[in-house]
């Protein structure tokens, strides 16, 4: 059997007519318990729409001491249920290791207040025992049984009128709450069923002397009359911790599983502790183990052999250390048993991050304190972080990836998974780069120009993204190289002009590489190079003379002069010119910064960045440009939210955000900005027509106080100021 989403371990039973399978949700992963019926194919469809109507299958119906169904569904013929998976074992199990009576008394009051919430969204459980009664952890008690795949017959398992006129169902489920603490006591079924209002001889249900304190609760909630019994699960809840109260229970325990002689000897020693004679109750019989004060537990455990009520089972080793954990000797199997099975998996390298963290927490939900699973939670996180640190220093992208997401599900509010994830998405651009700049190498070709240069800006950019890239870098030396040895042949040949402009390309790829000098200094002793110099120079001042500092490319002052010191790098005039360019720049862009002209500024930046002016004044222009265009947007927010105002008739009212203030927020952002002065001009013809309607309606004072605010915004209205003393 397959069901989509999950992964069946293995079968663990059957219950009323569904099986039973330990499994694991894959996504988000959990472990569960899944219940399965077979349908048929055809039938499964509507099955599962009369089974998504059951009321336990609400969101509202949720409560922490009622088992927890995560999700239902059909999948061909199987109709399936995933529930909870609870691994501390039932009511009978949990009194076959050792449970206190004050264990005992606080899972029954849960239990009864599962069963109020339950009677309040309308349904009744009517199979109450203690196969239902589950347990968590050794001090959260869960309610099972509440919906199920198979088909019921059970006249009680229904849902209860919304009017709450069938209460006696609800009492039916205490009655039954009732009979499965009694028999937990005494190891007897109390005969009496809860409609038999006949069945006198079934009743009194007495305890054991040593229970004489929950006798008269008992006496009540299995009283042959109903309406003498509990009528709520408030009360039956109530009536067990006034008895709790009391602290007559505080020293006993239950133990219903026979133990050897030798696990006796095993945990008295344990507790340094023995004992050779059997304790008896106060009636002077022997009575359960529940009679005897729990620190005599660990040495007096062989009056359990002969005890009134004990079942025998066979001698298990786990039984032994469940008890010890009871009363304080060992760690708890369950936990016990969830830590072996995560560092199990942790010695497996095939397992997800998700698998070794969930058995991890699995521990720590069963102990809080568990110190070693925490530290072993957080070794998981640094091995991760570590792994995909050096998966990017290997350049293995695929598997940092995957280690990224598996870490981002598992630790989503990591914050060191930010710079990961940056460092990441910076790899993968700088792969997407390197693969498109390699395709235009391999089109184009190394030799030309224009390709190069594109070229040598992306590498250049990879290293940026990733630094250390050892792609980018190793190809950066290529075309250094490359470029090197085009200028070499270009000087040998006379080139000058052509020989420099290889150069230039060489010492922008690797500014570095060894051969560069030996370039430099072939060029420098020809003499046409030093001509060619004198030339390069006179024509980056014409330029810069007549304006063309950055444009038209290739032919303009800046790249000229980059010209030159490629060839000679101490260049004085060159190095000089170089710095004049980039003073005339900032000029340049200051008076286009007044008049408002960002395009220019940004058409000259481009410019400038191809003509290789350098960064920080680059960086100057850039800053400011960023913030005008913030600047604007924020003025045109503010036009737009004035506007808004003004149409709704806030003018000046609320005083801390109104149509008024907006635009007098935009006048300091802009002084001048004349759409801000039409809307203020608009702003008071509106409030100096108000206040002639108020004065032609007979309200002279809001009238004079509107004219008043009018000519608050527009002071200079000699029309509105002659109005107003007339309105004296």
């Amino acid at each position: 059997m397959n069901i989509p989403g999950f992964q069946i371990e293995r079968r663990l039973g059957l219950s009323g007519g569904a099986e039973l399978y330990l499994a694991s949700q894959i996504h988000p992963y959990k472990r569960i318990v899944l219940a399965v019926a077979r349908r048929g194919a055809a039938e499964a469809p509507e099955a599962l729409r009369e089974l998504e109507r059951h009321p336990a299958l609400k969101a509202n119906f949720r409560h922490p001491n009622i088992l927890h169904v995560y999700r239902v569904g059909a999948h061909a013929e199987w109709l399936y249920l995933a529930m909870e998976y609870i691994e501390g074992g039932d009511l009978s199990e949990n009194l076959a290791w050792g449970m206190s009576l004050d264990r005992l008394i606080n899972a029954f009051c849960d239990l009864c207040a599962a069963l109020d919430h339950a009677r309040g969204k309308g349904l009744a459980h009517g199979r109450i025992s203690a196969a239902n009664i589950l347990f968590r952890s050794p001090s959260e008690v869960v309610l099972a049984g509440y919906c199920s795949v198979a088909v019921e017959s059970d006249e009680r398992d229904q849902r209860l009128p919304q009017d709450g006129a069938s209460a006696a169902d609800h009492r039916d489920d205490l009655f039954d709450l009732a009979q499965t603490l009694y028999q937990a006591l005494t190891g007897e079924t109390h005969g009496l069923l809860p409609s038999d209002v006949n069945g006198q001889a079934n009743a009194p249900a007495k305890l054991p002397g040593y229970f004489k304190t929950l006798q008269p609760l008992l006496d009540q909630a299995l009283a042959v009359d109903p309406n003498r019994r509990f009528q709520n699960g408030a009360a039956f809840r109530e009536a067990l911790k006034a008895v709790a109260r009391t602290g007559a229970l505080a020293d006993l325990s239950i133990k219903t599983a026979a133990v050897s002689s030798e696990e006796i000897r095993t945990v008295g020693e344990a507790a340094g502790l023995s004992s050779r004679e059997p304790i008896r109750d106060e009636g002077g019989a022997f009575g359960r183990s529940a009679g005897f004060p729990r620190w005599l537990l660990a040495a007096g455990l062989a009056a359990a052999l002969i005890g009134g009520g004990v079942y025998l089972v066979e001698r298990q080793s786990w039984r032994l250390v469940a008890f010890m954990a009871q009363i304080g000797l060992a760690e708890d199997p369950n936990v016990q048993s969830a830590w072996v099975a995560a560092q199990a998996l942790r010695e497996d390298p095939l397992q997800s991050l998700a698998t070794l963290v969930a058995s991890y927490r699995r521990v720590v939900e069963l102990d809080a304190t568990h110190g070693q699973a925490k530290q072993a939670i957080a070794g998981l996180a640094d091995q991760w972080r570590q792994d995909i640190v050096r998966a990017l220093a290997q350049n293995d992208l695929g598997s940092a990836e995957a280690k990224l997401n598996e870490m981002t599900l598992v630790f989503p509010d990591d914050y060191s998974l930010m710079d990961l994830g940056r460092q990441v998405n910076n790899r993968r651009a700088a792969d997407t780069l390197l693969a498109s700049t390699r395709s235009l190498l391999r089109s184009q070709g190394m030799s030309r120009i224009p390709a190069a240069t594109v070229a040598i800006q992306a590498y250049q950019e990879i290293v940026r993204l990733a630094p250390g890239h050892p792609a980018a870098l190793e190809e950066l030396a290529a075309l250094a190289e490359h470029y090197a040895e085009l200028a070499r042949e270009a000087a040998g040949q006379g080139d000058v002009d052509g020989a420099i402009v290889y150069l230039e390309r060489a010492a922008t790829a690797d500014g570095g590489l060894p051969i560069l000098g030996v370039v430099r200094e072939e060029i420098q002793q020809a003499s046409r190079a030093r001509s060619a110099i004198q030339e390069l120079l006179q024509q980056a001042g014409a330029q810069r003379a007549r304006g063309l500092l950055v444009h038209p490319p290739g032919g303009n002052a800046a790249e000229l002069y980059h010209r030159v010191l490629a060839t000679a790098p101490d260049n004085g005039i060159a190095l000089q010119g170089l710095n004049e360019v980039t003073s005339q720049l900032l000029s340049k862009a200051t008076r286009m910064f007044e008049g408002d002209d960002l395009s220019g500024v940004e058409r000259l930046l481009g410019q400038a960045s191809a003509a290789g002016i350098e960064a920080a004044a680059l960086l100057e222009i850039q800053t400011r440009l960023d913030l005008e265009i913030e600047a604007l947007a924020t003025i045109g927010q503010k036009l737009e939210e004035a506007g808004r105002l003004l149409a709704q008739g806030f003018i000046t009212e609320p005083q801390e955000h109104n149509a008024v203030a907006v635009l007098r927020d935009v006048q300091r952002l802009d002084p001048g900005n004349a759409r801000a002065d039409e809307l203020l001009g608009q702003a008071a013809a509106r409030l100096a027509a108000v206040a002639q309607e108020a004065f032609a309606a007979g309200l002279p004072e809001p009238a004079r106080h509107y004219l008043d605010l009018a000519l608050t915004v527009t002071p200079d209205q000699g029309e509105w100021r002659s109005l107003r003393e007339s309105w004296q």
